[in-house]
Parts: structure tokens; sequence; C-alpha cells
């Protein structure tokens, strides 16, 4: 790539609508696709483009993000020039009462003087909740070859596309924006969905904070909706797997999706060119006892199957005990399963203990939630 790009990662705007998952946790760091954080899929996009100058946007809630990310070093981002810069209200703050960001906006005012010391040529900006697999070399090439103000991926939806709250929708011809409008279902004059990936020039990003701070704007969609006659936007159609996760119910059902669709699971992790990095363990093997029974299911290291596991996503250390059946369910890191419990359709966070004969079920629609660290 001729040109040099930095990133920014906003790890935390969108906590309103994740909150079950986000009570201890920023968004960026939720756990995803059986090893994952959610970062870690926009973190690896940026690091297998060249970027090795990141700074991720912190609100709150964030010491499980920066335990997992330590120094950088499983993404080769450990390095005394660039890495990975975090930027909180705080560390930004020119007053003991600086209120936190509620928007990207804001988050970018606060962060203005990082954005000043950037010597990249372009800058990627994106959401931690849109997880993809994607060549960002390749957007900004295209980028650089229409001559955009900003080049904005989209990705096509379906007719019953559904979120919790609006999303930018957007239309366009031959690649360049005619209309963006806030929906939270599916339109056909805006048929396109903005991923919350946006690339533009340092200096353009610089100028967009000048105008929002001069017509005291605090939202970035507001500025792109106010701009959208006026400049140059394009498109980036992206056509593989994309999981957009804007609420709880999105999170299962994507979930789900990578146990019971191969061509989505490859999409998103079987690209041997563009990998996804994440933080390395060191872990024992998964032990599988005689009488396991597993089918169709992701599962991590260290665990401890002796019972039934079928179309589930198992993360690290956790045990399913004789005879427990744990169906259509994604256990977080820790999660035990006692003898002869059965699990369908559940999410059970960090630590959940399930005692010996208990039955949990919810529905493909309504997946019930087990709270970090709870005892059933």
């Amino acid at each position: 790539m001729a040109s040099s790009a930095a990133g920014i990662i906003f790890s935390s705007l969108n906590n309103n609508t994740l909150s079950r998952l986000t009570s201890d946790r920023t968004v960026a760091a939720i756990p995803f696709a059986c090893r994952y954080r959610l970062v870690d899929f926009a973190l690896s996009n940026m690091v297998n483009a060249n970027i090795s100058n990141i700074y991720i946007v912190a609100n709150y809630k964030y010491r499980s993000l920066l335990e997992h990310l330590g120094s950088g070093k499983d993404w080769d981002l450990a390095r005394r020039d660039g890495g990975i810069t975090f930027v909180s209200p705080f560390q930004a703050s020119n007053t003991a009462d600086q209120a936190m960001f509620s928007t990207h906006m804001e988050a970018l005012k606060s962060m203005k003087e990082y954005i000043d010391e950037i010597k990249e040529d372009y800058v990627v900006l994106t959401d931690s909740d849109t997880v993809l697999t994607i060549d960002v070399n390749d957007i900004i090439r295209s980028h650089e070859s229409t001559g955009a103000d900003v080049t904005i991926v989209t990705s096509s939806v379906a007719p019953d596309y559904t979120a919790k709250n609006p999303r930018i929708m957007i239309s366009s011809v031959a690649g360049k924006v005619t209309q963006i409008a806030m929906s939270a279902s599916f339109d056909e004059r805006h048929p396109e969905l903005a991923l919350g990936i946006y690339v533009m020039k340092t200096e353009y990003l610089r100028t967009l904070i000048e105008e929002a701070e001069a017509y005291n704007l605090n939202s970035f969609t507001m500025f792109l909706l106010k701009n959208c006659k006026s400049s140059n936007y394009m498109t980036y159609r992206y056509t593989g797997f994309v999981a957009s996760v804007s609420s709880f119910l999105d999170y299962y059902k994507y979930s789900m999706e990578l146990v019971n669709n191969e061509k989505s699971r490859d999409s998103l992790l079987g690209k041997k060119e563009t990998p996804i990095y994440t933080r390395v363990h060191n872990s024992a093997p998964t032990k599988h006892y005689p009488g396991a029974k597993v089918e169709n299911s992701m599962i991590a290291d260290e665990c401890s199957i002796e019972g039934t596991v079928i179309n589930s996503i198992i993360f690290r250390d956790v045990t399913v005990e004789k005879g427990a059946v744990v169906k259509n369910c994604v256990l977080f890191h820790g999660t035990h399963v006692c003898k002869n419990a059965k699990l369908n359709c559940i999410v059970a966070d960090k630590d959940v203990l399930v005692s010996e004969g208990v039955a949990l079920s919810g529905n493909d629609n309504m997946p019930f939630y087990i709270q970090k660290g709870r005892k059933i």
C-alpha cells in the first residue's frame, strides 16, 4: 500500500443496546465466536492492512478490554512508535469534571490533540460491534481511486432486516452516496446498511472536527446527514458474512449462524490471508471423556466435556458434567454445568454455575441470559 493509515476503534458507544452483555464490560470486550472478543475483528482487520498506529476509544468499564489487549504483543502492536493507544474522556480532559462522551463526534472532539499528532495520510474509523473480516487495504485503494471525501463500508440487507435502534441506511448510484437515512428496518429506498467503518484523509478528519466544533455538532451521524448533498461520499460494498450486533438477540442469532452455517464461518474465520488474532492463553487441550457427545459445536481449549453439547459455542475452561445436555447455547469462560442439567437457548456469562438437575430453556427468538457469577 503506497499510502499510510492510522486506525480509530470506538469500543463502547453502543452499550445501551447490549446492556445484558455490557453490565461488566465494554462492547469491544464481549466474547464472540468461541475464543475471540469483538474488538479482535476490527483490530485484526487493521493489523492485516499494516496499520500499526491504532487508537482505542474507551469510555467506561474497560478493565476487561485492557486485560485482553495488554501490551498489544499478540497483534504485533507492542511498539515504541505507534502500537495501541487508549483514549478515555479523562485522558483527554482539560478539567476535573469532564463528562463521558456518548457519541462518536464527542469522542473525536475529545481526542483532537491525538488526531493532530497523526502522521499517516488516512484514518480508518470503526465501531466494535460490527464483526467481519475485510481487506482494509482494498477499501483505502477504492477511496483513493474515487477521490471521495469519506468512503463508507456498506452491506446489502434482506427485506426482513430489523435492528433494535435506527441505523444509518444508504442509497447510492455507481458507488456515490445519494441519500442517507436513519431506519431500524429494511427500506427499499435505502437498501444498504452502513457498517460503521469509514475511511478519510487525516486532514479531512481534522477539518470535520473543526466544523463540528464551530457548529456545535455532537453527532457524527448528523454531520453525515448535513453534508451528504454537498460532499463526495462513496460506498464500498462488502458481500461477505457480517454480524451487526445491535442487540442481545442479534448477538445470539449471529453466534448460532456461525455454528450452523459453514459459509458464514469460513467468511469470518477461514481466510488464511486475513487471519483474526486474539490473546494467546497457552491453555491445555479440551478433554472429551468416554460417553461424551458433541455435535456441530465450536469448543475452545481447556474444557471438560462428559455430557452432550449440540449446536453450541463453548468458551475456555467450561465444564459439562456427565448426563448434562447443552443445546443451542453460548457458554462463556468458566461456566460449569453440573450432572443431568439441561440447557437450551441459553447465554451464560463468565463463571456461571448451573446446579445438578436444573433445566432451563429459552427459544430462538428469546434466549435466556444468566448473569456473570450467578449460581442457578
